[in-house]
C-alpha cells in the first residue's frame, strides 16, 4: 500500500538530490568548497564578515530592495547563511549559531533605512529544519543588542530612492540596430 499523497510524491520528484554514492565518483583533487576546512570557526569573526558583506553598497541596496518587495527577514537570513556555507565560509554548526545575529543585522539595517519588514511568514515555520513553536517576541540577547547597536553606529550607504516601478534607463544607442544591417 502506498502511504504517500500525490502532493508529497510531486515534492519528492522535484528534489534535485545526488544519487547515493555520487560523491565517491568526484575527483578528490577538485573538492567542493563546503567539504574543505571552513574560513571561519569563531562566531564573532563570521558575524563581522557577514556585517561587512551586508553593508557593502551593492549588497545593502539589494537587501533593502528585497525587504521592500516583501521578502521576509528569515528568507534573507537563510539565503545569506546557506550561500556562506556553500562557499566554505562556515560549517553547519556555525550556520545555526549565526541565524539570530544575521536576522538582527537585517532588521537593524531595515530599521535604519526606514523600511517595514516581516520577520517570518506563517508558512516558514520549518525553514531551517526545525519546527518553531509559539513565537514570542522578546528583548534581544546581549549579543543581539550589541549587533543592533553596531548597526546604529555604522555609516551606511543611502537606501535607493528610485521607485522600484520606475522605467529602466534606455540602453545606449552606440551600436547600430541589427535591422539596419545590409
Amino acid at each position: 500500500m502506498n502511504d504517500t499523497t500525490p502532493e508529497l510524491q510531486e515534492y519528492f520528484s522535484k528534489m534535485d538530490r545526488p544519487v547515493p554514492g555520487e560523491s565517491l565518483t568526484e575527483d578528490p583533487n577538485t573538492a567542493q568548497p563546503y567539504t574543505a576546512t571552513t574560513e571561519f570557526s569563531v562566531p564573532q569573526e563570521a558575524i563581522d564578515y557577514i556585517f561587512d558583506q551586508m553593508t557593502d553598497e551593492q549588497n545593502y541596496s539589494s537587501i533593502i530592495d528585497s525587504l521592500i518587495e516583501g521578502t521576509t527577514v528569515m528568507e534573507l537570513t537563510r539565503l545569506i547563511l546557506f550561500s556562506g556555507f556553500n562557499e566554505g565560509k562556515f560549517n553547519p554548526d556555525l550556520l545555526l549559531v549565526l541565524i539570530e545575529p544575521t536576522a538582527y543585522l537585517i532588521m537593524g539595517l531595515a530599521e535604519r533605512a526606514g523600511v517595514e519588514y516581516t520577520i517570518m511568514a506563517d508558512d516558514e515555520e520549518d525553514m531551517f529544519g526545525a519546527t518553531v513553536g509559539n513565537l514570542e517576541i522578546k528583548e534581544p540577547s546581549e549579543e543581539g543588542q550589541a549587533i543592533l547597536d553596531r548597526v546604529e553606529e555604522a555609516e551606511l550607504p543611502e537606501p535607493p530612492t528610485e521607485s522600484l516601478m520606475a522605467r529602466p534607463p534606455p540602453p545606449p544607442t552606440e551600436q547600430p540596430s541589427l535591422m539596419q544591417r545590409t
